[in-house]
């Protein structure tokens, strides 16, 4: 299998930028959904930007597609996070997810193992590389010992895990989590992009030498 780097974004304006720069070609539209592939090359290695849709079913039942024609060197998960008020994160600001957690449960049990947080791979890029983030498929203002939330990335890192692909993810602030998220995320979702792009492009630089 040839050396190939997969990058996941949720939503196709997370990614767009990386795919006009990087000159990738739509692959695979599918449809009904707003699940896309586009792909092409850099340094000799095979990259495919995948844009899932939101939440973590779409994105893992996509990515385990993938999977079954190969094992990737590696995952990079790209887009941006709704940030909790008071833990330091600015609006624009890109970083390195370090742990992730999944907050949406609500039921009894004691074996933690069930929503057991998963360790991500990340590098000195000149940002934060110990942000934590979690993941559940509803807003909230606040989680303890959290950061900032999203919504694909606790799977993607279940199912990376289970495959043991080294999986980085490269965030950035859209919006923080109060009363103005919704608009302040249509806002910046662009604009706020243009960090999370440097660092993102960086990284897969680094990969595809490898």
């Amino acid at each position: 299998v040839d050396p190939m780097i997969l990058v996941v974004a949720a939503l196709e304006e997370e990614c767009l930028g990386l795919v006009g720069s990087w000159g990738l070609k739509l692959e695979l539209s599918v449809h009904g959904t707003p699940q896309k592939i586009y792909s092409g090359t850099r340094f000799g290695t095979s990259i495919k930007v995948v844009v899932t849709g939101v939440l973590q079913h779409n994105a893992v039942s996509m990515l385990s597609k993938l999977l079954i024609q190969g094992i990737p060197w590696a995952v990079v998960n790209f887009g941006c996070v709704g940030a909790y008020e008071g833990r330091g994160l600015r609006i624009g600001e890109a970083f390195f997810v370090a742990a992730c957690h999944q907050y949406d449960v609500d039921f009894p049990t004691e074996i933690a193992w069930y929503t057991r947080p998963f360790l991500l791979q990340t590098t000195d890029m000149g940002v934060r590389r110990d942000v934590v983030c979690t993941t559940g498929s509803r807003f909230s203002l606040g989680q303890p010992g959290c950061d900032c939330e999203d919504m694909e990335l606790y799977g993607l890192a279940s199912l990376a895990s289970a495959h043991e692909i080294p999986l980085y993810s490269v965030k950035y602030v859209a919006n923080y989590c109060n009363e103005d998220g919704p608009n302040d995320f249509e806002r910046n979702v662009v604009t706020a992009r243009a960090a999370g792009e440097g660092v993102a492009t960086r990284l897969v630089d680094m990969l595809c030498r490898k």
